[in-house]
């Protein structure tokens, strides 16, 4: 007898773009590594429920940092707040409150050499 079964092993795949709704499995706040810079980030691993099969998202978010000017401080505060709205919250005092929600979001595909393709969340949609 085999040591492993592989009967029903598939290769994850991914998704047309559109909006689907997802579900944050993942949600941490890291620190970039100091070759690519100072600041830190929400990283967001999300799946997709009615997609079974599909490949984990991985979204980045950036936290504001003192050198930011107040346009980019506003960019990168607006897209946190989007995401927390699609997620049916204000705020959060945790980031760790997020998992578990469904949030919605449009996805797009990319391909890249070193991930090869892989969707992306091009927007998270509130209100849904």
């Amino acid at each position: 007898m085999p040591f492993l079964d592989f009967s029903g092993t598939y290769e994850p795949e991914t998704v047309s773009p559109g909006e689907y709704r997802l579900r944050v499995v993942e949600a941490e706040v890291k620190s970039q590594k100091p070759e690519k810079g100072s600041g830190s980030f929400i990283q967001l691993k999300l799946d997709i429920p009615e997609a079974p099969r599909a490949k984990d998202i991985t979204h980045v978010m950036m936290l504001p940092t003192p050198n930011d000017d107040p346009k980019q401080k506003n960019s990168r505060l607006s897209a946190i707040q989007l995401f927390l709205k699609a997620c049916g919250f204000d705020n959060v005092d945790n980031i760790n409150e997020v998992v578990g929600a469904n949030p919605w979001a449009i996805l797009v595909e990319e391909e890249t050499q070193e991930w090869g393709k892989q969707n992306r969340v091009r927007k998270f949609v509130a209100g849904q």
